[in-house]
């Protein structure tokens, strides 16, 4: 009897429901990766408070932030994100059951969850949308059950849930309320109702666009989420499952109205099939099987493994970059970038560049050529790398143009002042960081280091910096980065991968007598042969050494001499340039010579066209 009790209760299911999404998000979509693709930071700081009271919908998305910061920790944002759609599932079917104690409300309650997790399986989707409509709910949920006597006082007083909302959410609390009155009130006053809701809705955000905030009257009414999320990185877009998420409910409530007004009393017999959906147990079934459905199918495993490959780079956990970028089939620059810095930390790069398809040449090497912040996170964390401080601080400052308090940008402002010991400016990051609960302990560890010398020489990661620092500041030249490099090379020889990066850097040009230029610089730096793509290049220009009685042969690897033979004879038997890429790719798709001939973006004419990373480029 127990069981059936439980089998019976509601409760049972939500709460299996809530497991499922908990272990999905905690195993499958990663919480951790969200965080670090959208880097929040809450401040606990009245002045970080004020910037979210400059809008109407801030509010909501301060009190967002607080909990998306703890995202951090996979098991607490997987606790977070379950949690905010389990109750989204509650309320929706204490909506539903309210209005009919229907048969179908476990299912039909499933309709707004249900898209909810198809946009809400995406990477770059706003969990804002999904705080604020939960927040919408609930405060619709205290207007349906609020005596009528009290109504007027609460509809005129909804312009504080507007300044909580903002206009999108607004919009869809207003419907919900006419709705409510229009279809499910019996008296005359539901006319009132209906009517004030729909000025108030028309007034609010006029008087706040025109008298009260600096916004325009297209975000007073239809503002979403901050402008940020339509751009790189993130590249949100409302579609249709965003608009169809959002007129789920008013659709169902129209839906039980014509139900029992229309229909409810005409049903005699009932289908069969039908009448064992009355079960909640049968309900819950066909939910669960949605669910997977909808899971599966709609999550991007691709663009969870790129993300990865940025955490991995974030985290230098090299190998595991390398090989996880196995698995990536379709082209894209930010990887390419990360798995050329991960080539050079295993100490690859020169010997397995074209592993990786250098589809855009130099661009895939640098990433600022188009001087943008939303990439400026790993353009600086490369300038840091390579020991161009100042750069790497430039890169730094423009990427908070954008986001403003990114925490890896914080972190790499204050590591640069400290390394050029600006200690005040460096005082004024580690301030604002010391005020997120999650960076204290950071911020404990380099406190130490403002005007401690002594201590600061004994950090490896500063030192080497500030010998590699050039002692004399140089503009970025990012459209032509070689020469920033040399300059590197002059201020510090033994920068072995400022060097490596201006090899690279030839070979992708394609400038072979500018890397010819720099031979003895292998010896120097204590190579003992040179690297293959090297001696792939060396072999392109045998002529200029014939000519020159300089036998290259002694210095390049037999094996690299017999392919490059291999190479051309396939090339000359080829009848057209297409036969031949078909004929040679299988073997010789990551030598220096395929680039050469067929993938280099002098001949391609493959271009960056517009700041973009993540979505097709060409």
């Amino acid at each position: 009897m127990r069981l059936k009790e439980i089998i019976r209760n509601p409760t049972f299911y939500f709460l299996s429901f809530f497991l499922f999404l908990f272990l999905y998000y905690l195993l499958v979509f990663n919480s951790s990766l969200y965080y670090h693709y959208h880097q929040p930071i809450f401040l606990f700081d009245k002045t970080y408070l004020q910037e979210f009271l400059l809008y109407p919908g801030g509010l909501v998305e301060w009190v967002n932030q607080f909990f998306l910061q703890f995202f951090y920790f996979n098991l607490l944002g997987s606790l977070i994100i379950s949690a905010l759609s389990l109750s989204i599932f509650i309320i929706v079917y204490k909506l539903i059951e309210k209005i009919e104690n229907f048969k179908y409300s476990l299912i039909l309650s499933f309709l707004p969850i249900g898209l909810l997790l198809i946009i809400q399986n995406h990477y770059n989707f706003p969990l804002l949308i999904t705080a604020k409509y939960l927040f919408a709910l609930l405060f619709f949920l205290a207007y349906v059950k609020i005596p009528n006597r009290y109504k007027t006082f609460i509809v005129f007083l909804s312009c504080l849930i507007y300044y909580m909302l903002g206009g999108w959410a607004y919009l869809f609390y207003v419907v919900l309320c006419v709705l409510h009155e229009l279809l499910f009130r019996e008296d005359r006053g539901k006319y009132i109702y209906a009517g004030l809701n729909v000025v108030v809705y028309f007034i609010y955000p006029y008087i706040a666009a025109r008298y009260l905030f600096t916004i325009n009257l297209k975000e007073a009414y239809l503002y979403i989420v901050p402008y940020v999320f339509y751009y790189e990185p993130f590249l949100f877009k409302p579609n249709l499952y965003f608009y169809l998420f959002f007129l789920s409910l008013p659709v169902l409530k129209m839906g039980l109205f014509v139900y029992l007004k229309y229909i409810k009393g005409k049903i005699k017999n009932q289908n069969k099939l039908l009448a064992r959906l009355h079960h909640i147990s049968a309900q819950s079934i066909i939910i669960i099987l949605a669910v997977v459905c909808i899971l599966t199918f709609s999550f991007d495993r691709g663009e969870k493994k790129k993300i990865q490959i940025d955490y991995l780079a974030e985290q230098g956990k090299w190998e595991k970059l390398l090989s996880l970028s196995q698995e990536i089939y379709k082209y894209d620059r930010l990887v390419n970038f990360n798995v050329n810095i991960a080539l050079y930390y295993t100490g690859q790069l020169l010997d397995n560049l074209f592993n990786y398809p250098q589809l855009l040449g130099t661009d895939g090497l640098f990433i600022d050529k188009i001087i943008a912040s939303q990439v400026a996170i790993p353009a600086s964390d490369l300038y840091f790398d390579l020991g161009h401080i100042n750069a790497s601080q430039v890169m730094a400052y423009e990427g908070q143009t954008k986001f403003k308090y990114n925490p890896r940008i914080l972190k790499r402002l204050t590591l640069t002042n400290i390394i050029n010991g600006k200690y005040v400016v460096a005082k004024k990051f580690l301030d604002l960081l010391n005020k997120s609960i999650l960076h204290k302990k950071w911020v404990k560890h380099y406190e130490n280091y403002l005007f401690n010398e002594l201590l600061i020489e004994s950090d490896s990661l500063i030192k080497l910096k500030r010998i590699q620092k050039p002692e004399f500041d140089f503009f970025i030249a990012n459209k032509n980065p070689n020469l920033d490099l040399i300059k590197l090379l002059k201020e510090n020889e033994n920068n072995k991968m400022a060097f490596e990066y201006l090899m690279a850097y030839y070979l992708l040009e394609c400038r072979l007598g500018d890397l010819l230029n720099h031979l003895n610089k292998f010896r120097e730096l204590g190579y003992r042969k040179f690297p293959r793509h090297i001696e792939e290049a060396l072999l392109l220009v045998k002529p200029v050494f014939q000519s020159k009685n300089i036998m290259i042969e002694q210095s390049i690897n037999p094996q690299t001499i017999e392919r490059f033979e291999q190479f051309n004879i396939i090339l000359s038997k080829s009848r057209n340039e297409v036969e031949a890429k078909e004929a040679l790719e299988k073997e010789f798709h990551n030598t220096y010579w395929y680039y050469v001939r067929f993938i280099n973006p002098n001949k391609t004419k493959l271009e960056l066209k517009r700041r973009i990373i993540d979505e097709d480029i060409f």
